[in-house]
């Protein structure tokens, strides 16, 4: 490892320590004081996520009314810093440990916490690998965010219980997200014994996507599934779909749901359908929080609420010792402001935040469907 790389680590683990004495004195006087640890990247490309990330900890922890301390570790989203963090955070000796956002930062931690018995709350990272290998490698993770798989099972569930009798077309655009999208829900279905009545591709970053949508128009379907990686690509078919008077329902993946604060949004009919989460500060469950961020002029964010949430839980499952927070976790039901969240035996959250949702000319409104476990 060469000096300048090394001095890095060495300024993220300082860093770390700074943030972790200098959060007690903004905490609240009350009972015991447990020691909550979070890990996200506070420099680098995602440094703004990572930053918002903490200011939603902190709040979770002021407004708890309990004065618990707070190690915040900057892993910059990188494999060897998360590693170097990791054995800092651990010679704390957190009750708990929370955020990792990033997937080799969360097998990082997993892989150097195995021994320690302290549980891992991971909030963003959605590698399939964290809770494949979880028995097989004694991680102690409780994956609090969705799976990389995750969109898949929605719509899967949504074909299999809403449209069991009703044509349907999966396109994707020939990138790595959008074939890996398909294949998934494809994979899902097949296993229902339900399989697609068209199947196509489309070149991505075209001006123009008539020719795809007249190949779906004349396959007969009644809905059309699209998964693609850019919001430019789902809204040029958005567009010509509403051009070319087509009859049939859109599916559009989740790159498109900035659509409400986009200019050409008003030239996309109403009805046009997206699968995508939806955004925390929307949900009754996040109002309180929502009304303190306007009252203190910070500029609301989804990592603010996802800080916020993860920390809500951190603390909510705390117990007398580690092995009573391990079996809070197993056992428990949690009331966050992103809803209901319960952990399975292999410790992903059962609720599946993708939902419904429908263009109605100004926003994505969320529909009320059959899928299975949606956030509450």
């Amino acid at each position: 490892m060469d000096f300048l790389r090394l001095n890095q680590l060495r300024q993220a683990f300082q860093f770390a320590v700074f943030l972790a004495i200098g959060s007690l004195s903004v905490l609240p006087q009350a009972a015991k004081a447990e020691l909550i640890a979070i890990s996200v990247p506070l420099t680098g490309d995602f440094a703004e996520i990572g930053n918002d990330f903490a200011v939603g900890a902190k709040l979770a922890i002021e407004q708890s009314g309990v004065k618990h301390e707070l190690f915040i570790a900057d892993d910059a989203c990188d494999k060897d810093l998360a590693v170097f963090a990791a054995k800092g955070v651990l010679s704390s000796n957190p009750d708990i440990m929370t955020g990792m956002i990033c997937n080799e930062v969360a097998i990082a931690y997993a892989n150097t916490f195995r021994d320690s018995g302290i549980p891992l709350l991971v909030t963003g990272a959605g590698s399939v690998r964290l809770l494949k290998d979880r028995e097989r490698e004694d991680w102690k993770i409780w994956r609090m965010s969705e799976g990389d798989d995750a969109v898949a099972d929605a719509i899967a569930d949504y074909i299999s219980q809403d449209l069991k009798d009703t044509p349907f077309a999966l396109v994707d655009d020939g990138t790595i997200y959008g074939r890996t999208t398909t294949d998934a829900i494809r994979l899902r279905l097949n296993d229902l014994g339900i399989k697609a009545q068209f199947t196509d591709s489309f070149r991505a970053a075209q001006s123009t996507q008539s020719g795809l949508l007249r190949r779906l128009e004349r396959s007969g379907v009644s809905i059309g599934f699209i998964a693609a990686a850019t919001t430019d690509d789902l809204l040029t078919i958005a567009k010509d779909h509403t051009r070319l008077g087509q009859n049939y329902t859109l599916v559009m993946s989740e790159q498109i749901a900035t659509l409400p604060f986009l200019e050409d949004a008003e030239t996309v009919n109403n009805g046009m359908l997206v699968m995508m989460k939806p955004r925390t500060e929307t949900l009754k469950s996040a109002a309180e929080l929502s009304a303190l961020l306007n009252k203190r002029n910070i500029e609301p964010s989804q990592a603010i609420y996802d800080g916020y949430a993860s920390t809500q839980l951190a603390i909510a499952a705390l117990g007398e010792n580690r092995k009573a927070t391990v079996e809070n976790l197993k056992n428990n039901r949690f009331d966050t402001i992103k809803g209901t969240i319960e952990f399975d035996e292999n410790g992903q959250n059962k609720f599946n935040p993708y939902q419904l949702h429908e263009w109605n000319g100004g926003n994505l409104v969320p529909l009320k469907t059959s899928q299975k476990n949606q956030t509450q």
